[in-house]
């Protein structure tokens, strides 16, 4: 029989040795690699944010919005100029881009008290249709400026002049109306501003030029329609799915609660010029609603969801009763439907705060939870009064971090924090939240990485100027990454220390 031999065992141990290094260094390799994989999510790390509250904006008098290519644009009654919002999500107004369009020369009939703006695209140019005044109410007329831009946003606007009928009277709250070529213009009028106040509709040459005598087509006869005083006004044209002209308009006075919608319809195929081709419901569409804190919902205009299957309202309300709002009137946003008739079918005013259902084909975002994660640093936080750094990740907007009232306070440029995740994470974008009142943060810069201690600077952020309403901000290709250090650069006031209410990272959904 053959001897088998033993093996060398120094040879053995020898390349033993190596091989348990080989298994060591892959194992190592391996868990250094897979600690710099995203971990993959369950459904149950994730708030889907899909709705949104009322008030979008918490301010926002006669709102006016239309959209075109994707962009809605918006604006409302600021008084001493024009100025456009622009946005692609309208449950995000309070975040929009800014843009002041047209301010007048001082000491012309047109200078002041600027209100109820509207802005059309006619011809495909774009003009904003606006009441002013010399300081008095009585002298208040129509106005109307141009601009030849294909982006409201962008180029000048150049003033047209005034825009009115033969009577020359007083006159707010123009609107157009486009029907079977014909141009109209819509608009509240009286006697210097004294009761009633009418809706009166002539014809125009071009979008600057009445070229008829005007006529009323409704005038204020219910009681709903003379709470404060005998008022319709803000006629804003809504045309039926089956091609209907329909006006809805403000009765009674603005400062009072019982301000409401009414409604106009014009038969089919009628004359808009011929007041009996016009029936005005006998009862208001839309009202006021104590339990949802909508008080003198009213001065309203529509859209469509970004996909165009579903019809919205926007309104302004106030939120007390009596004008008690120290914010006044406040923007709001709901979806509408449609009665059997061919009528608007508005519901009533849902309660502010009460979770509404975003606009169908508006971003979805599944932002992470947070109860799992901790703050690993930062730079000062305000012991006394419990508003503590952990309070950024606390999920509950009415709770802030602020950096004041610690033993070593510390001011711009020197606030941080640094938030640790648990793991590495997919981002698509970070969520924040200002506090409520003052200390808000202007500017933010962001920084991310995957050990705490190299950093990537993502940039340097505006955040708007809101109390407790998320914003967000997207990143231009998707992150991956545990820690982030937030560094707030500048502030909204001339307070030093700055405070936050929220912050989160998100991925994008369905």
């Amino acid at each position: 029989m053959k001897k088998r031999e033993l093996p060398n065992i120094h040879s053995f141990g020898i390349n033993f040795s190596g091989l348990l290094c080989l298994l060591l260094l892959y194992a190592c390799e391996r868990k250094g690699s897979d600690s710099l994989k995203p971990v993959t999510q369950e459904a149950s790390e994730f708030n889907i944010d899909n709705t949104f509250t009322n008030p979008i904006l918490p301010r926002g008098a006669d709102p006016w919005v239309t959209q075109k290519n994707g962009i809605y644009y918006f604006t409302y009654t600021q008084g001493g100029r024009l100025v456009l919002y622009e946005t692609t999500n309208m449950s995000e107004l309070a975040l929009a881009s800014r843009h002041d369009a047209w301010v007048p020369e001082p000491g012309m009939p047109y200078s002041k008290n600027i209100w109820a703006p509207e802005l059309h695209e006619i011809n495909n140019k774009w003009y904003m249709y606006f009441a002013a005044d010399d300081g008095a109410n009585a002298n208040h007329r129509m106005y109307v400026v141009e601009n030849s831009s294909s982006d409201p946003m962008q180029g000048e606007w150049v003033l047209k002049g005034k825009v009115a009928d033969p009577s020359n009277q007083w006159a707010i709250d123009g609107t157009v109306l486009d029907y079977k070529g014909q141009l109209y213009m819509l608009w509240s009028g009286g006697n210097a501003g004294a009761a009633p106040q009418q809706i009166y509709i002539a014809k125009m040459s071009n979008p600057w030029t009445i070229s008829s005598e005007k006529v009323i087509i409704a005038s204020p006869t219910y009681p709903w329609e003379m709470n404060g005083s005998a008022i319709n006004e803000g006629p804003q044209v809504l045309i039926n799915p089956n091609g209907q002209v329909q006006v809805v308009f403000s009765a009674s006075g603005f400062w009072v609660d019982t301000y409401c919608l009414g409604l106009l319809r014009l038969n089919v195929d009628g004359d808009p010029m011929n007041p009996a081709d016009w029936t005005k419901t006998p009862q208001p569409v839309f009202s006021m609603k104590a339990e949802s804190g909508a008080y003198g919902p009213g001065h309203n205009g529509f859209f469509k969801s970004p996909d165009g299957t579903e019809d919205w309202i926007i309104y302004h309300a106030r939120s007390l009763p009596n004008g008690g709002d120290g914010n006044g009137r406040n923007a709001r946003i709901q979806k509408f439907t449609w009665n059997g008739d061919g009528t608007p079918n508005f519901g009533e005013p849902v309660k502010i705060g009460d979770s509404i259902p975003k606009p169908s084909g508006e971003p979805i975002r599944k932002v992470y939870r947070t109860e799992s994660w901790s703050v690993t640093e930062f730079s000062s936080e305000e012991t006394v009064n419990n508003r503590l750094a952990i309070k950024l990740i606390d999920n509950d907007l009415s709770s802030y971090w602020i950096t004041r009232y610690s033993t070593s306070p510390t001011n711009y440029p020197d606030h941080f924090i640094t938030i640790d995740m648990g793991s590495i994470l997919d981002v698509d974008g970070f969520m924040f939240a200002q506090k409520n009142g003052d200390r808000k943060i202007k500017e933010l810069e962001i920084l991310v990485g995957n050990d705490n201690e190299t950093w990537e600077n993502l940039g340097t952020f505006e955040l708007a100027n809101v109390d407790r309403v998320k914003q967000y901000l997207n990143l231009d290709v998707r992150k991956q990454f545990r820690y982030f250090k937030l560094v707030p650069i500048a502030g909204y006031d001339s307070q030093l220390q700055p405070g936050l209410a929220e912050a989160a990272t998100y991925v994008l959904g369905d």
